[in-house]
């Protein structure tokens, strides 16, 4: 069976990560997760184990030990249908992957050289997405919500795209 992106447990309507939220990497690299998103990782996972994984977008997504380690084993098996290149893709997406825990205060590090290839420095956006959590810059994440068909304002005024850092795109 592919990977459809959304976990069993996810799919029971136990709940999920959605929202997003601003905040701050201290110096040591440690950003704040949103209590509603800890609370939901609780609720469904009862864990703290995590996985930082740097996309070829340059996003970070933060995955549940569980749901990583589920996502990497369906796609590396070629004998439920997975084919060379999403072998390929697994193994670079693994290259890229550090394991991380939520410390007592709900903390994670992310590591200088995530941070950078990510073009994360003083500020990002956590956001919430079904079985994950994406970590933006958040010009990065303007940038993309622009590109993607959010050019339009309340009043029905053409914005101009927001200054994009250079470092994280999504593919849509």
């Amino acid at each position: 069976m592919a990977w459809d992106g959304i976990s069993q447990k996810c799919m029971r309507g136990t709940g999920m990560f959605v929202g997003r939220a601003k905040h701050t990497v201290n110096k040591d690299g440690r950003i704040s997760i949103p209590s509603k998103l800890r609370d939901v990782m609780k609720k469904i996972y009862d864990a703290d184990d995590l996985y930082l994984v740097l996309m070829p977008t340059n996003v970070i997504f933060l995955y549940p030990a569980e749901e990583f380690e589920a996502y990497v084993a369906s796609m590396s098996d070629p004998q439920g249908g997975a084919t060379p290149d999403q072998i390929l893709e697994i193994e670079r997406i693994c290259a890229y992957a550090e394991p991380c825990r939520l410390d007592s205060s709900g903390r994670i590090v992310i590591s200088a050289e995530m941070r950078q290839a990510a073009g994360i420095n003083q500020e990002v956006l956590v956001v919430g997405v079904r079985n994950r959590i994406e970590i933006w810059n958040p010009k990065d994440w303007e940038h993309w919500e622009w590109s993607q068909g959010q050019a339009r304002s309340g009043s029905g005024n053409i914005r101009t795209p927001p200054a994009q850092s250079g470092a994280g795109q999504r593919n849509a």
